[in-house]
């Protein structure tokens, strides 16, 4: 899945990527400052200095706008994910791979204006939640090679699975991030990378 399977057509020409983009960075922006709520397809060709019909020659409605960003918001976090991954040691030990991969992922979240909002509609919505399960699965696969440095008991199915039930908390726990205050996230984040910690720990053969 793609950002762009989401779209009626892609623009093509640098005049309509300009119109585009400035569509894409005004959902964002009304997201961020209103939520759901404040985004409606007027407010966002308002913002973005268009006509309502070029919002509609995009994108036929305003969650497929969501559902855009929220998959591009998915891809650039995996991808940032997997990106410390390939950085590490063939040696590197689980309780510095794990956090460092969380790291990313927090780091991508704070960057993105809307990701408050966006984080919730992975779980309210089937199309998001599986592209979300889609991103653990890519980040099993990378973490596989580490599978016997950490002696991990079990098949790549189980290790699978694992990453498929951790990503399914993670989502709950990040949504919850999202929402509070900035002490209050930085103690879920920090409670987040434990639990992940001693999640994985419990494949490794004793």
């Amino acid at each position: 899945m793609k950002p762009e399977d989401f779209l009626l057509v892609q623009p093509q020409q640098d005049r309509a990527l300009a119109k585009f983009r400035k569509m894409v960075d005004a959902g964002i922006e009304i997201l961020a400052e209103s939520g759901f709520a404040g985004l409606t397809t007027d407010a966002i060709a308002a913002r973005a200095g268009v006509n309502i019909s070029t919002f509609y020659k995009y994108f036929p409605n305003r969650e497929a706008l969501v559902r855009y960003l929220a998959v591009d918001f998915i891809d650039k976090q995996t991808a940032s994910m997997l990106a410390v991954i390939d950085r590490m040691p063939p040696d590197a030990p689980l309780e510095v791979v794990i956090p460092a991969m969380l790291d990313a992922a927090v780091d991508d979240w704070a960057g993105n204006a809307a990701s408050r909002a966006l984080q919730g509609s992975f779980i309210l919505d089937p199309v998001l939640y599986d592209a979300y399960s889609r991103s653990s699965q890519d980040v099993a696969v990378a973490l596989q090679p580490f599978m016997a440095v950490w002696n991990i008991e079990g098949n790549f199915e189980d290790w699978d699975r694992m990453h498929s039930v951790f990503g399914d908390s993670a989502i709950v726990l990040f949504d919850r991030a999202a929402k509070a205050e900035p002490d209050e996230q930085a103690k879920v984040v920090t409670q987040l990378k434990k639990l992940a910690v001693a999640y994985f720990k419990t494949a490794v053969r004793t």
